[in-house]
């Protein structure tokens, strides 16, 4: 138990959800004091990047940082460079803080529903997040201060489930966000509630991060009504294997009694878990704990802090080819290269169809990939 635990552990109410995201730390005095403190530039970074940004970070993640920290370099720790805003903004390469990663606007039937592929669409529950990852695709809707986003009101909640109902193609509802167990029980149960009314066979997947950042979002409640409403999956978000609490197994075995498929998405992050030990330690301990690892997912380029977190495509394959030989398949996630018009599965070195293995390029000295999409589409990624 770190000492920051310690010190608050009187209050009684450290597995309380609701407690946790009160006493959430959102300022970098509160974060240096909890921490133990960094440079002087680094709270310059910080709190220039705040002025646009937000910053939220639960209790239960702040002990989990402290607690597995071996060293006094809080700013290497994995879990603390998920959601600090610790650089340099001015030398940022991609993120212009307006291009979309993911949401097209034809794609937007409703405020809150996105239809990309054909059987299935988003419905964005909420804006807000249990602590803020730092890299999020949708910083437009979650990070930014004073975001245009719309979070679900009732009228184009209303207007997405008459959508849902009306177009037969939708085979699969997908609860996101932000995080959609930022809703309280009565309010998520209202949407649960609609959308299994519209059919019994309707697929209804919801995805999370709360298990990482607060997995006593996980009550007993929680529970009973995920099963009563058929929530067909789970998708679970996770980083690095330190997230992997008996906190965090103790929430997955209780959606695991009431869910029939838990999966976990995994987004891939320079300094965090862009190396083979911590990937293979992460799939495997998932895989012991029931959870099926999915996706790992590339950063996406128009997000914060692409200068920080970009991993190199070429070190993914070769890392993700010897994995394949090293872990089950049923741990091992399609890596894949997420864009606005969807998600290309990267081969491995062992393909077998040369042709669909991305190509690079140098142009001045920079190198881009080039693959054909899942639309037909060839897309171009600058690489790392």
């Amino acid at each position: 138990m770190s000492i920051f635990k310690q010190n608050i552990l009187g209050s009684g109410q450290w597995s309380d959800w609701r407690w946790q995201q009160k006493n959430a730390v959102r300022d970098e005095m509160a974060l240096r004091t909890a921490c133990g403190g960094w440079t002087e530039e680094v709270t310059a970074h910080i709190e220039h990047n705040l002025q646009g940004r937000k910053m939220q970070i639960t209790p239960y993640y702040i002990d989990l940082i402290m607690s597995s920290l071996e060293s006094n370099q809080v700013t290497e720790h994995p879990l603390w460079r998920q959601v600090v805003p610790y650089w340099n903004e001015n030398v940022l390469n991609d993120y212009d803080g307006v291009s979309e990663n993911w949401e097209l606007h034809h794609e937007m039937k409703t405020p809150i529903c996105q239809h990309k592929y054909d059987n299935r669409v988003i419905l964005r529950m909420t804006n807000t997040c249990n602590a803020y990852c730092q890299f999020c695709f949708e910083a437009l809707r979650t990070l930014q201060v004073g975001t245009e986003k719309a979070n679900a009101n009732t009228d184009s909640f209303a207007d997405s489930i008459d959508y849902i109902r009306n177009t037969p193609a939708i085979e699969e509802v997908i609860l996101s966000g932000g995080d959609p167990l930022m809703l309280a029980d009565r309010k998520l149960e209202e949407h649960l509630a609609a959308l299994r009314s519209i059919s019994d066979d309707l697929l209804i997947r919801l995805h999370s991060r709360a298990l990482s950042f607060n997995p006593f979002r996980v009550t007993d409640e929680l529970v009973a009504m995920l099963e009563k409403y058929k929530v067909n999956a789970f998708g679970v978000h996770v980083c690095h294997p330190l997230e992997l609490s008996s906190d965090f197994a103790a929430a997955v075995k209780r959606i695991r009694g009431a869910v029939p498929i838990v999966f976990a998405n995994t987004p891939l992050l320079r300094g965090v878990n862009d190396d083979e030990e911590t990937l293979h330690s992460l799939f495997i301990d998932l895989y012991r704990l029931g959870v099926k690892p999915y996706y790992l997912y590339h950063f996406m380029p128009f997000s914060p802090g692409a200068s920080e977190y970009k991993a190199s495509i070429g070190d993914a394959i070769a890392i993700m080819s010897r994995l394949k030989r090293r872990v089950s398949n049923i741990a091992l996630p399609e890596y894949v290269l997420p864009h606005a018009r969807g998600k290309f599965t990267v081969p491995l070195l062992n393909f077998e169809q040369p042709d669909e293995l991305p190509r690079f390029e140098l142009h001045n000295g920079q190198r881009y990939y080039s693959f054909q999409g899942w639309d037909g589409q060839r897309c171009t990624w600058h690489d790392a």
